[in-house]
């Protein structure tokens, strides 16, 4: 173990336990940071899978064991996946609530979700970023034991998308959902090579984005067409500000149709490495803002320094505040749920979750 961990105030007597899950594929999770941890999470209380079946025993594990706090790291699709597993197992039992909801204190018989932390041990890290997750090594450790002493005990309300049953805080169709197919590309032929470190993480992404999504995007011989259409309640387009822009588009009628290369809608601000594509996404708590743009790569590289931070182009891309759409494309377009490559798609309908979840806020004191 390094000196710096060494160093680290010892505040390992929780107040309740805690699961800590990780993801041992990702690259973050090394042999290191296991020795450190081992030093100061009890072993019956940390996870590691390698495959969707130890996810899905860890997931029973934590229903069975009643952990009311977990926290998971590997990234977005790492929260995403366990997520979706913890709820697909309460679902099967004999019914489910939040952690801490009036329906579990008065029907203390159903399994309860627990709140849950996202430490920052992926590569886009949305969501560890949005919760205030350390970035460091060390600061992970840190913020491990600050939650297991109950320093860190702040949860607060997450609203998630639906997609088919699947829970995610984003999702999209275009050239997003290109970039993690490329990647997914660029990792597997590199896996087991020399260069194999060059697939993985942000660079791996750059390779992904100038060597195959750039040059695809270039050589369409046209721009894909989208019907969106509200299945909700009444929509709102949304002006460069943020504020309300034209009237309500009620249920049944068409939000947008005509030329798209983007499809994307999320209920937190950011996807990866702070990229702000939904900066209106928590003005509406219980429902998603869409976001739609036929931009071409030059305009896009052109304003990605604003889009980045969270500002909003005068044209170029249109944005409404919803709770569920159906949105259908003329071809198939890759699709991405929570980060996660999903493979191809010409229609996809998103929803708002039945409820939302309680996030772990690392920011928050006691």
């Amino acid at each position: 173990m390094n000196g710096n961990v060494q160093r680290l105030p010892i505040r390992s007597v929780p107040t309740e336990r805690i699961a800590v899950l990780l993801n041992a594929n990702a690259k973050a999770v090394t042999e290191s940071l296991r020795r450190d941890l081992e030093n100061f999470v009890p072993p019956e209380d940390l996870y590691y899978s390698r495959s969707f079946d130890d996810a899905r025993r860890i997931a029973r594990a934590v229903l069975d064991r009643g952990y009311r706090t977990v926290l998971t790291g590997g990234g977005d699709g790492t929260f995403v996946g366990y997520l979706n597993l913890m709820y697909a197992e309460a679902e099967a039992r004999t019914g489910f609530s939040s952690a801490g909801s009036a329906a579990l204190r008065t029907a203390p018989e159903r399994v309860a979700i627990p709140r849950i932390g996202v430490l920052k041990l992926g590569t886009g890290n949305s969501l560890a970023s949005f919760s205030g997750a350390s970035s460091r090594r060390v600061g992970v450790v840190e913020d491990i034991l600050r939650a297991r002493s109950g320093e860190v005990s702040t949860a607060r309300p997450l609203h998630l998308l639906s997609h088919e049953g699947k829970r995610a805080p984003f999702a999209g169709m275009g050239i997003d959902a290109a970039v993690l197919n490329d990647y997914q590309r660029v990792k597997e032929k590199l896996a087991g090579s020399k260069l194999q470190f060059a697939g993985v993480g942000g660079l791996g992404y750059f390779w992904a984005v100038v060597g195959k999504t750039i040059p695809t995007v270039l050589t369409e011989r046209s721009v894909p067409n989208v019907e969106v259409v509200n299945l909700g309640s009444a929509a709102q387009r949304l002006g460069p500000d943020g504020k309300p822009l034209g009237r309500l588009i009620q249920h049944g009628e068409v939000i947008y149709r005509g030329p798209c290369r983007l499809a994307a809608a999320g209920t937190v601000p950011c996807y990866g490495y702070g990229l702000q594509i939904f900066p209106y996404a928590l003005r509406s708590p219980g429902r998603f803002q869409l976001r739609l743009t036929a931009m071409g790569v030059p305009r896009i590289l052109a304003n990605l320094h604003k889009i980045w931070k969270g500002q909003t182009p005068r044209s170029g891309i249109l944005d409404f505040s919803c709770d569920k759409v159906k949105i259908t494309f003329d071809r198939p377009m890759p699709l991405q749920v929570g980060g996660d490559a999903e493979g191809y798609r010409k229609q996809l309908v998103l929803d708002m979750a039945d409820e939302p979840i309680d996030l772990l806020d690392f920011r928050a004191r006691g």
